[in-house]
């Protein structure tokens, strides 16, 4: 199997500690702190604009914060109170951009080996540098194609060879599947995943899409207008978002405002309407939402306990049908095999059970 010196050498880890970076007058990113263990993929999920690709720059060196520190592989290469900002190509890191930055102008061994030449890395050790990145994501073949005659996916795999030429402890990569179609980025994430492991690199990604993160990661970092809302594995982020605000975000249709009444071992969720439900806590302080998933949501055709609703909207969705219920002011949204019983404006009764109603800070 091919691969690279420093596969079986120790990985670095990247520790932010209270970062802040700020536009003029406009914070971007506000007392960020994680650590990305050596190895792990740490993912920044959030919308457009909450500061996730701002703080990846900083971490490269192309953005300067106003305060905080970050280190990397243990060493400092930002910290403001002791005035350490060191640049880019002495960070030990690469980048991966949303554009990919290929130069059109050059083959597919020549993109690859730029960064080498800018380096003074020897012809020899340049050629087998190249060679081995290359085979490594699939592209030995096309070392003399010119870029200008390569597919999204193609460039793509070009601009990852190029990360991991200089032999990075750290991989940086915004929004890197992107500029792909839905097929491709699914195969990409997967090779992507792969060359992670096999490299043993440690790597920060950003991107806004949920099934991407939590299928890429070992940390999800979820960022809302310029901090971190909530940190942790995929199975914690999408099992027990903190807020409404992480809940929504991560596809959870169902949130709604509701009272907490202790019952028994247990919590009721008391909605607007009158309808009750339990739901596992904790019990977030201040207002408070219940959520459950629409594929949670139970509907059968007669009452068995259930709470009376109509079917207002059916949609195909392909292997599921997709229904809003609305129950006079409440609106749920729920999924299902597809049923010839639930068509619009028939009567039905929804529930769902208990283990999948989670309490969330409003």
């Amino acid at each position: 199997m091919t691969t690279l010196a420093h596969v079986s050498g120790v990985r670095g880890a990247v520790s932010l500690d209270a970062l802040s970076l700020s536009h003029g007058s406009v914070p971007a990113v506000r007392g960020v702190s994680f650590l990305a263990a050596p190895r792990e993929v740490l993912t920044l999920l959030g919308p457009s604009g909450c500061g996730k690709t701002t703080t990846l720059r900083a971490i490269a060196g192309l953005e300067t914060p106003q305060h905080g520190r970050i280190m990397i592989d243990g060493r400092a290469v930002y910290d403001a109170s002791c005035r350490i900002n060191l640049p880019p190509e002495q960070r030990g890191l690469s980048m991966v951009f949303q554009s990919y930055a290929i130069w059109p102008h050059m083959t597919v061994a020549e993109n690859v080996a730029f960064g080498l030449r800018a380096r003074g890395v020897g012809k020899a050790r340049l050629h087998e540098s190249v060679r081995r990145c290359l085979d490594l994501v699939g592209l030995g073949a096309l070392a003399d194609r010119p870029a200008t005659r390569l597919s999204g996916g193609q460039q793509q795999r070009v601009a990852l060879a190029r990360s991991i030429a200089g032999d990075p402890g750290v991989i940086l990569l915004d929004e890197p599947l992107s500029n792909l179609d839905a097929q491709l980025r699914l195969a990409m994430r997967t090779e992507l995943r792969a060359l992670q492991r096999r490299l043993g690199l440690t790597a920060i990604y950003v991107t806004h899409d949920q099934e991407e993160a939590l299928a890429l990661s070992d940390q999800v970092a979820v960022m809302r207008e310029g901090t971190i809302e909530q940190i942790g594995t995929p199975q914690e982020i999408h099992a027990s978002p903190c807020s409404r605000f992480v809940a929504e975000f991560m596809g959870v249709r169902n949130v709604i405002p509701c009272q907490v009444i202790p019952h028994g071992g247990g919590v009721l969720a008391l909605l607007p309407d009158g309808t009750k439900l339990q739901a596992r806590g904790p019990i977030p302080t201040g207002p408070v939402c219940v959520c459950f998933r629409p594929i949670s949501v139970q509907i059968r055709t007669g009452p068995d306990g259930g709470r009376p609703a109509v079917v207002s909207a059916a949609a195909y969705l392909g292997d599921l049908m997709q229904y809003e219920l609305q129950a006079g002011d409440l609106s749920i949204c729920a999924r299902s095999l597809p049923r010839d019983d639930l068509r619009e404006g028939a009567t039905v009764y929804w529930s769902v059970p208990p283990e999948a109603c989670f309490l969330v800070s409003a």
